[in-house]
């Protein structure tokens, strides 16, 4: 039995395994290195706390690289946000579904249940458009 391999971009992440929250999906493959004294660094790793930023080289890179250059600018705690956005999302709209579902089982269908299923559609829609644009920021 013959195995096809895949077609690998090398210049590609195959899985992320770095630190932080970072949208970069290609391997870093150039170095540049500086060296610090403790004071320096301390007021670097500070700096990159008051900014927010995941890890002190997403901060050092916000500030060498234009901002067109950056593929993430999301903080932690905007991550930390959008990840429990999403997962409050999706609970409402498995909610909305089980409703509809029990809506839509009812031996009485009238104008009123008729009317709530079509709001309960709107919203669930609503929550679908919600979590694809936040899904899209990653």
């Amino acid at each position: 039995m013959k195995y096809k391999k895949k077609n690998i971009d090398p210049k590609v992440k195959q899985r992320s395994g770095q630190t932080g929250v970072e949208a970069n999906k290609s391997k870093r493959t150039k170095r540049f290195e500086i060296r610090f004294t403790p004071e320096e660094w301390a007021a670097l790793q500070e700096r990159a706390i008051e900014a927010g930023a995941s890890s002190t080289a997403i901060h050092a890179r916000a500030l060498l690289l234009p901002s067109n250059h950056q593929a993430n600018n999301e903080t932690k705690v905007e991550h930390k946000l959008r990840i429990q956005l999403l997962a409050s999302l999706g609970k409402i709209g498995s909610n909305i579904n089980q409703i509809a579902r029990a809506l839509n089982r009812m031996k009485v269908w009238n104008s009123t249940t008729q009317g709530m299923f079509e709001e309960l559609t709107k919203i669930q829609d609503g929550v679908s458009t919600i979590t694809t644009i936040f899904k899209e920021r990653k």
